[in-house]
């Protein structure tokens, strides 16, 4: 929602917190496929270009993603560098603002794989003297230090490290001020350089900031040894721009491409009718549903759903939203009914609701524009569509008085200059209200000429004039807009698309104030176009430089609502031409709904054919975690809680267990240490797909005997092991490449541990996929009956991912929706962390949703007395208070 700002009123929201970003996208999908020759007539490309911050870099995934997801970049991947006299490393960096966490590794300096040197940036009490602390072995050095948030999270800091071998003399220079510290022994020999997340040997660590980093520069003994400067579009290589050895990026987020390419953050979906609107000042969106209240945090891509207090809102196909933001207050509104209402965040009610029940007939206002005014607390609504006429009336609602009106404009002239029509994008500027065509007809009615209109409007709401900016000087017969006209920078942006297309897109279109000059940005986003069941907006948050995109479409029998949201980071730049994918001319749709129907069936013959699917590996690099795609996250047939009992089968939930090809279990024919050994490798092959190396496994198994000894026992515990695999058909212990490795195959040999993480890496899960992981999960925590010091990180890892898939995947549903299915997810997060919070107040709130009020309270009491065991101190919320609470 806009804010308008006249010159001489300083007002909420306006210009003064204009200049900002949004996340970019990728395509120009030749707008909306149309020819290209229609193209050069409908944008005139500007001749001139917007002056470029720095907008590379990389960007690091932190907590708000699984650890196996975390970025991590190793400049070193292939050699060390080694020093005899000084080294210096530079490199900008900046935190990413409005996040939940900020701790973690911003780079690990490893010398000869023993002595470490890191800077760490540490958000606990214990760090009062600075924040940004240097660790030197196991200790702290002397330097600590803070860089003021201003600088930190609003632009690019530069940091210097300095050491001098002959000194022993470590420094530091960040914010402008230079720190010290004298190490107690020499500095000189090899170095790895490794920064946020890593995997190398035992300083491993997935505890990373989320940081953005670009130009870093190494120089060892006076010689340049490489720059980085981080400016990748795609892939995990860094190049070095010295011709070098290039560096490996892991999960990496680059900046270029943040300002492309549009990021698909989060599906919501409510019941029924539903609205939105975007506090910019503290950049929530707000999902307004019949029953509940979704928010969702733009910056820390949390949401959270408020269950109404005051009882079912009475939503409407013409309510719109908005917020206040000098107050913070979100209110919905209906222009045919007159009514407003506004949410209580602290009881959680609205103070007023609509007409029930619903009028059966469409609003006379669909696809309105508005605006509000906080220089005289007014909301103003344009235009709109309902029983087939267009509209140009300009209604007021004064907050104070509580008054609605509808506005006559100083505007005479016959036609008007802001003609009937709906479809416009409108938004606050410089100088009042803009607004950017349209569709509509002179007259209002549909049956006459309707047309779109290629033309730049203003309105001033002081005189209530309106005034034409300019004509586009294009015909814009296929172009129409999302609700909202937003001016983060000097120019403007809309999102356009066709109409006359229900399976359309949604391009990002940059304007002029000052010429008719238009340049399509970024990559399209999909969107469904039903008329009167759909609704897309665009918004801009200032603090974290994003435009925020939303796409909305109520199911056919108006009983759900689900939006889309997406985020660019600005500046916005053009999609490169690489990634231009659309075509000119829209395909026809009977091959696609043959070769649909083709596809489906071989899908169904393979799926009934093979015992169960083919999960793909991604390749992986130097020993860090690879990700699943996509294609490789759907469950098997038998993940299940019967998978235990199937023939060729290995369970690593609950106790082990191997089943033969006969179906015998085999796992009593396991000795300890060839169990530890079958269990080493089974791990690190699914894990990190490559296996493990000899050394690392007598790292793990064999540490305290010689090279030649440790040799020998493993010879023989893998003779003995091949053996016993030997009843299993389709696996065996292989060497590929150096490494160790169980090798299976995954239509024959089920492993419950696999499916896991095919499900837990999925970017997309839904109720089936749930349903299988809680057969995985339901046999029992992670190898329960194993303790080995290697396991604690897998166990540790699993522990995290079980929690974070069944509270996310929770999150997106009402629990008053399946509650038993929340008493299962709950159940399930407790056999991993007996003691967290989330699932306890999931399973009260079901179990008294069930009625089951006396499990409810033993669930709570239960929890309590575990809180205490564990924490030495008591439990300080009531069970009453639960029940009210968010999940």
């Amino acid at each position: 929602m806009s804010h308008f700002m006249p010159p001489e009123i300083a007002m909420s929201g306006g210009r003064s917190g204009a200049r900002s970003g949004v996340r970019p996208v990728s395509p120009l999908n030749l707008l909306m496929k149309l020819p290209f020759v229609l193209l050069a007539f409908l944008f005139i490309i500007s001749a001139g270009a917007p002056a470029k911050a720095q907008s590379h870099g990389l960007r690091f995934a932190s907590y708000e993603v699984l650890q196996d997801h975390r970025t991590m970049l190793d400049l070193t991947p292939t050699k060390q560098f080694c020093i005899s006299e000084s080294l210096e490393l530079t490199f900008d960096f900046c935190f990413v603002p409005k996040q939940k966490t900020y701790f973690g590794y911003i780079f690990r300096l490893i010398g000869d794989d023993k002595n470490n040197i890191d800077l760490i940036y540490d958000n606990g009490v214990a760090a009062a003297n600075g924040r940004f602390r240097v660790i030197t072995g196991d200790k702290l050095s002397g330097i600590a230090f803070n860089i003021a948030d201003q600088s930190l999270f609003g632009g690019w800091n530069k940091f210097l490290l300095k050491i001098d071998v002959k000194t022993r003399k470590l420094s530091i220079t960040a914010g402008g001020r230079t720190y010290s510290h004298t190490m107690e022994a020499a500095s000189g020999g090899c170095y790895q350089l490794l920064f946020g997340a890593n995997q190398h040997k035992s300083f491993q660590t997935t505890d990373v900031p989320p940081m953005n980093l670009a130009n870093i520069r190494l120089a060892r003994d006076g010689n340049s040894a490489g720059f980085w400067p981080l400016d990748e579009h795609s892939g995990e290589a860094a190049h070095n721009a010295n011709g070098k050895i290039a560096g490996v990026a892991k999960n990496p987020v680059w900046i270029e491409k943040l300002h492309e390419a549009w990021q698909p953050r989060r599906r919501m979906v409510t019941s029924g009718f539903a609205c939105s609107a975007l506090d910019p000042k503290r950049e929530t969106l707000y999902l307004i549903g019949e029953d509940s209240l979704h928010t969702y945090s733009v910056a820390s891509q949390v949401m959270i759903s408020y269950p109404y207090q005051s009882g079912r809102l009475h939503l409407a196909k013409g309510n719109q939203a908005f917020v206040d933001t000098a107050t913070g207050n979100l209110y919905t509104y209906n222009a045919d009914q007159q009514r407003i209402a506004r949410f209580d965040f602290a009881s959680w009610k609205w103070d007023n609701n609509f007409i029930f029940p619903i009028p059966e007939s469409s609003t006379e206002y669909w696809h309105s524009n508005k605006f509000f005014s906080a220089a005289d607390s007014s909301l103003y609504l344009f235009g709109g569509y309902g029983h087939l006429t267009y509209k140009n009336k300009v209604h007021r609602y004064h907050m104070l008085t509580h008054q609605w009106a509808t506005l006559p404009t100083g505007d005479t002239t016959t036609p008007p200059t802001y003609t009937p029509r709906y479809l416009a994008a409108g938004g606050v500027g410089p100088h009042g209200m803009y607004i950017l065509g349209g569709y509509g007809s002179l007259t209002g009615q549909q049956i006459l000429n309707p047309r779109n209109w290629n033309e730049l409007l203003l309105f001033d709401p002081h005189t209530r004039n309106w005034k034409k900016v300019y004509d586009t000087g294009a015909d814009l017969a296929q172009l129409n807009f999302a609700n909202s006209l937003v001016f983060p920078d000097e120019y403007f942006y809309a999102l356009s698309f066709p109409k006359n297309r229900y399976n359309s897109e949604l391009q990002l279109v940059r304007g002029s104030l000052d010429k008719p000059a238009f340049t399509p940005m970024a990559n399209p986003i999909p969107y469904s176009f039903h008329d009167t069941h759909s609704f897309a907006d665009l918004f801009f948050c200032p603090d974290s430089k994003q435009l925020v995109a939303f796409t909305m479409t109520r199911s056919e029998d108006d009983k759900q609502t689900v939006m889309h949201v997406y985020t660019l980071l600005t500046p916005v730049r053009e999609a490169r031409a690489e990634v231009i994918t659309a075509e000119s001319k829209a395909l026809p749709v009977w091959p696609l709904v043959l070769a649909g129907t083709g596809l489906f069936a071989g899908a169904a013959w393979l799926y009934f054919r093979r015992r169960r699917p083919v999960a793909n590996a991604s390749e992986p690099g130097n020993g860090s975690p690879a990700d699943v795609p996509p294609a490789a996250a759907q469950p098997r047939k038998n993940a299940s809680p019967a998978a235990s009992q199937e023939r060729n089968c290995i369970s690593l939930f609950g106790d082990l267990q191997l089943t033969d090809d006969s179906g015998t279990d085999i796992t009593q024919a396991l000795t300890p240490l060839i169990k530890e050994l079958f269990l080493v490798i089974l791990l690190y092959s699914i894990r990190w797909k490559r296996g493990i190396n000899s050394d690392k496994l007598r790292e793990l198994l064999w540490a305290d005997k010689s090279a030649e000894s440790a040799r020998n026992n493993r010879s023989v515990n893998l003779t003995k092991l091949k053996a016993i695999l030997a009843k299993m058909s389709h696996c065996q212990i292989v060497m590929n490449a150096g490494h160790w490795k169980l090798d299976f195959d995954e239509n024959e040999v089920h492993v419950d541990y696999l499916d896991f993480m095919n499900i837990t890496s999925s970017k997309s899960i839904d109720r089936p996929m749930i349903e299988a992981l809680i057969g995985i999960t339901n046999k029992g925590s992670f190898l329960s009956n194993m303790e080995f010091e290697w396991l604690d990180p897998f166990k540790s890892e699993i522990s995290n991912m079980v929690v974070n898939t069944f509270l996310n995947y929770a999150a997106g549903i009402q629990v008053s929706d399946d509650p038993e299915l929340m008493v299962r997810l709950a159940n399930n997060i407790s056999y991993f962390d007996p003691a967290n919070e989330e699932a306890m107040v999931l399973k009260c709130k079901s179990f008294a949703l069930l009625g089951k009020h006396s499990l409810a309270k033993s669930t709570f009491e239960s929890f309590t007395r575990e809180y205490n065991n564990i924490y030495g101190e008591d439990f300080r919320r009531e069970l009453s208070d639960i029940l009210k609470s968010e999940v």
